[in-house]
């Protein structure tokens, strides 16, 4: 933990015993009075948690005991409470961990605490925690973008792009029960470059006629191939012609830009085999690129976990095969498998999956895979060239057509807002990408622990790097707790260095009483009778206050000049009787009198010093803590007071105190004063 500062503005708590004052003509020194010595006042002082104790919160004891695994979690993650109220349960246990300094502090200490709660963050902020509604874009809804059951691709595309015009229709029908202020995540596939529909080079070029040798070859055969490509892996493609398709394999050098689904192809080259799956091995010199045309994949095969585990078992080489599973993702490092129901020893898995196939999968999700089934590796995996990959609720039934002339796609994240009649991209708000996620070595597309708040800074330093000092970007992001995601958002705000976290920053007060630490708002100022802090802040703003509300309405110039003001030292004021140079309330009647005798022409000297009381409980004491204290609030079940410790002077010096409840943010009322004993202010309370 940090060093314990003590606070130098307020001191809470027991009163100190009082330095004299000098003397001079306003309020006298009385012969033979002694200085004290100062007596043991309880520490106060102030502190801001850290990230350190955020993070201690989530799986130490005795913070284990407080909350459930998942809301410890999620305070560790984003240096924050959800609400004053669950920092109220989790600070007193900060407060007395044995490894921080607070533990030792004597009964009637109290700690100001600075601490960070979600609830006092952005509306937006607070929306998209509250919950936002997930929806991947499916086949049907790529057909509603492109207004079309043929011409299509299953992706945004420049001439088609994405917008939040463009999905509005297809998340009103999703979510027709949508409230304003709900938010959602779309997810959707992006291509950089628009598809082709149709053959390529018009009529004066010479139709592309497949070939129909890939159902007959056999190992060791020389052949010559002309047909589509229809999938494409980090090592190759699938090549199909009339009659069947084949994987194509190159050992190094591939180049997976270089050929499209939809590429016609002229290839050469000898049938081999692996895995019991005819290949046939290419160089970048061995095939041609001899145009783009239409491609539609024929209805998938569906196999189940019985067919596969009878799959993996074959003993002959077989062609490629299109094929659909569903499973759960596994992903390691760069295998990419996938469990399917009912396999007591196989298991799907991608092939030299490529990148834009990995951007689509996070592990431990439930995904249909279609592609082209190539090779059986280690007795159980069934190898597949992917082609697609799709949640269950939103997958194509097997017979459904194929996306026609697809080319390179990136899944992208988009967050939209209802406001109450149409979905809308809103400014300042922004999202994590998948790419995001892997880029910040995250493979399972979210972000766990405490990485929201040691990544998020970076990522949007480098997004943004012309930003400027006070730029605000809200930032959602997908959230495992341990157990299960959700998405949480952050607003972050530049301060012209890096970007900082608006955490919905707060302070309470903590005091120690019988050996706990409890919360209490309650503060306790006291004011000692010399030139220091606090006394000096508190009276000066006392005089300040008299003159521009009281003296300044009736012609005063300055505090040396005007009505009730000290016109000798313009250091005090004879309305409430308070000095920033004596640091204490001079009730004397007859010196106020003495002073401005026109004034108080109409009241003895015992009358004059209760006027002067009055002034000072009612009118003076409550302006300055309106000035001083703003954010003083009221607390539902509790009252909350402020007790001023003070001395008054009389020809006597003694200690009194004055005690106000809060009202309403910055409001103070009168309760009571050690002026008057129970009911002596009853007419003026």
């Amino acid at each position: 933990m940090n060093t314990i500062i003590k606070n130098g503005f307020l001191a809470i708590g027991a009163v100190a015993l009082l330095a004299g004052c000098n003397e001079n003509d306003w309020n006298d020194k009385l012969d033979g009075f002694e200085v004290p010595e100062p007596g043991t006042s309880v520490e106060t002082l102030t502190y801001t948690l850290t990230a350190a104790d955020y993070a201690k919160i989530q799986n130490q004891a005795p913070y284990t005991s407080i909350g459930t695994q998942e809301e410890r979690a999620l305070i560790a993650a984003t240096n924050s409470f959800t609400t004053d109220a669950e920092a109220r349960s989790f600070i007193p246990a900060i407060l007395r961990d044995s490894t921080n300094n607070f533990f030792a502090l004597s009964n009637g200490s109290a700690v100001k605490v600075t601490y960070n709660v979600a609830a006092n963050r952005p509306q937006s902020v607070l929306l998209i925690n509250k919950g936002v509604e997930l929806l991947t874009l499916s086949e049907d809804d790529y057909m509603t973008v492109w207004g079309s059951d043929d011409n299509y691709i299953n992706a945004f595309a420049p001439s088609h792009p994405f917008s939040s015009r463009a999905v509005n229709g297809i998340l009103k029908a999703e979510f027709p029960d949508a409230e304003a202020g709900q938010y959602a995540v779309v997810t959707y596939n992006e291509a950089s470059e628009n598809p082709i529909f149709g053959e390529i080079g018009g009529g004066e070029e010479p139709v592309f006629e497949p070939t129909s040798v890939i159902g007959t070859v056999a190992d060791g055969q020389e052949v010559e191939i002309k047909g589509y490509v229809t999938a494409i892996n980090n090592r190759g493609f699938i090549l199909t012609d009339n009659s069947g398709s084949i994987l194509c394999y190159q050992a190094s050098g591939f180049d997976v830009n270089a050929v499209a689904i939809g590429s016609q192809i002229t290839l050469n080259g000898t049938v081999g085999n692996y895995g019991k799956g005819f290949q046939i091995a290419i160089t970048n010199d061995s095939y041609t690129v001899d145009g783009k045309g239409t491609y539609t994949y024929p209805a998938p095969k569906v196999y189940t976990g019985a067919m596969m585990d009878e799959a993996v078992t074959r003993s002959t080489n077989e062609l490629a095969e299109y094929v659909q599973i569903t499973g759960k993702a596994s992903v390691s490092g760069n295998y990419y498998n996938f469990i399917v129901d009912g396999a007591s020893v196989s298991q799907g898995s991608g092939y030299q999956v490529p990148q834009f196939i990995r951007d689509q999968i996070t592990t431990d999700e439930t995904y249909v895979i279609k592609g082209y089934f190539s090779s059986i590796s280690s007795g159980k995996f069934f190898n597949i060239v992917i082609t697609s990959v799709e949640s269950p609720s939103k997958a194509s039934a097997p017979e459904s057509r194929g996306a026609v002339s697809e080319v390179v796609t990136t899944v992208k994240n988009a967050i939209l807002y209802f406001d109450g009649t149409s979905w809308l991209s809103m400014t300042g708000e922004d999202v994590l990408q998948p790419a995001d996620y892997k880029a910040m070595g995250q493979s399972y597309g979210n972000l766990s622990g405490t990485l929201p708040a040691e990544l998020l800074p970076i990522y949007l330093k480098n997004k943004y790097p012309y930003a400027a000092a006070e730029d605000e970007i809200t930032v959602a992001y997908n959230y495992y707790n341990g157990t299960s995601t959700s998405y949480q958002a952050a607003q972050y705000i530049y301060n012209g260095t890096e970007w900082a976290i608006n955490a919905g920053e707060t302070t309470s007060q903590f005091v120690k009483r019988n050996g706990f630490w409890l919360y209490d708002p309650s503060v306790v100022i006291t004011l000692p009778e010399s030139r220091t802090e606090p006394s000096v802040t508190y009276y000066t703003a006392a005089v300040d206050w008299v003159f521009e509300n009281i003296s300044k309405p009736m012609g005063g110039v300055s505090l040396k000049d005007g009505p009730y003001m000290d016109v000798k030292y313009g250091n005090s004021e004879f309305y409430s009787g308070t000095s920033f140079y004596y640091c204490n309330v001079d009730i004397r009647g007859a010196n106020a009198k003495s002073k401005y005798p026109e004034l108080y022409e109409d009241y003895s000297d015992e009358e004059a010093t209760e006027l002067m009381k009055k002034r000072f409980c009612l009118e003076t004491m409550p302006a300055v803590l309106a000035k001083l204290h703003p954010d003083a609030v009221p607390v539902d079940g509790m009252e909350v007071t402020y007790t001023i410790n003070f001395t008054a002077y009389t020809g006597a010096r003694t200690v009194e105190n004055v005690v106000y409840v809060v009202t309403g943010k910055g409001q103070f009322e009168y309760k009571s004063s050690s002026w008057y004993t129970k009911g002596e202010d009853a007419e003026w309370k």
